[in-house]
């Protein structure tokens, strides 16, 4: 019975050291590298799942002012302007809270300037406004003015002035006469006849502007194609047209690239387009619904709550029942949000890094926040 009993133990610790065994193996299995030639060649090999990042934006600057809300934010977050319409005083504002103002009216202006926008461009504050004895912009840096230009005289009107989405092309239009405008792109002018208006500048250089319920497509003082529709936007170098209620997405030779129905875009009362295209996404916006989120073939992959105020390559900014919501575009998660700051919410830019954020009200007033 002994001999037995030795005999069934040693059964069980060999089976034990199999079992170890086979557990051992599997281990080292699952452990063992995937050969390189399997690996993704644009993600590193790990094991450990990366939380997604999200930070606390505070506010590190804001003014109270009154009337049409203009304002930029450099696309890197280093400077932001913002202009007091009825004090007629720029802003300029770092991203650590610091500030310095200048009043654009100066000693030799008769009248008190109109301002009719301002943007950044190459580290400077370029103010459209009419300044009385001429209309133009005065260019301002940290260090106060250091430059005007003269488009027209007494008696004539600042349209427009907008820069492309990275901060690489500035165009400007000016009513001189009755039947005369200036369009400045880069500081180069074209001289036009008095029926446009100035909508859109892309990163490749494409100004859109409209001319009697059609949108002219213009380069480097060309003309490229004319559109029978003016809810036009441009990415690169494809257009992005609303004709009714059908969103077409067309290349420069008025090619039809696709198409979808129930996807038409306008503007809203504060002329925020109701959609904005990136490199990645289009995001759209459907009245009295959501933000719905299309790849450039018009699939529709998600969508997002509220408006969308703002875009970059990066990060789409919406906003819902009093709360902006800050998304990233690599998987969607929020990386922020926070709640209207004022009454009302006009406008939202966002620097390329989604650690700055510049915001308006409807009616003036503005807040700069900071990633704390």
């Amino acid at each position: 019975m002994r001999g037995i009993g030795w005999a069934i133990l040693a059964l069980l610790v060999a089976g034990m050291v199999f079992i170890s065994g086979c557990i051992g193996g599997e281990v080292a299995t699952e452990s063992s590298p995937t050969p390189s030639s399997q690996l993704p060649t644009s993600q590193p090999q790990t094991t450990t799942s990366l939380k997604p990042s999200t930070w606390e934006m505070k506010i590190v600057w804001n003014i109270s002012t009154t009337g049409i809300p203009f304002m930029d934010l450099s696309p890197d977050g280093s400077l932001a302007a913002a202009v007091d319409w009825n004090g007629h005083r720029l802003y300029l504002v770092k991203p650590d809270g610091s500030s310095i103002s200048f009043d654009l009216m100066e000693k030799q202006d008769i009248v008190e300037p109109v301002p009719a926008g301002v943007a950044i461009f190459e580290e400077k504050a370029y103010v459209l406004a009419s300044y009385g004895e001429f209309t133009g912009v005065r260019i301002y840096s940290w260090s106060g003015k250091v430059g005007e230009t003269h488009e027209g005289g007494a008696g004539s009107v600042p349209d427009e002035i907008i820069r492309s989405p990275s901060g690489n092309h500035l165009c400007y239009l000016v009513t001189v006469t009755a039947t005369d405008q200036v369009l400045v792109c880069d500081g180069e002018k074209f001289k036009l006849e008095n029926v446009y208006s100035l909508k859109w500048i892309s990163d490749s250089g494409l100004v859109l502007l409209d001319r009697d319920k059609k949108e002219v497509v213009m380069k480097n003082g060309r003309r490229l194609l004319v559109l029978n529709t003016t809810h036009v936007l441009a990415y690169g170098d494809k257009l992005l047209a609303s004709y009714g209620d059908t969103l077409k997405i067309l290349s420069l030779d008025g090619t039809v690239l696709s198409s979808k129905d129930g996807a038409g875009f306008g503007q809203t009362m504060l002329l925020r387009w109701t959609l904005i295209p990136t490199k990645r996404y289009i995001f759209r916006h459907e009245p009295l619904e959501d933000t719905h989120v299309f790849t450039w073939n018009l699939t529709e992959v998600r969508t997002l709550p509220g408006f969308p105020y703002f875009a970059n390559e990066n990060f789409v900014v919406t906003a819902k029942d009093g709360v902006i919501h800050c998304y990233s575009l690599d998987d969607f998660h929020e990386v922020f949000h926070v709640k209207v700051p004022g009454d009302s919410l006009g406008y939202i830019k966002l620097s390329e890094d989604g650690k700055v954020m510049l915001v308006s009200g409807e009616y003036g007033n503005y807040w700069l926040y900071r990633a704390g």
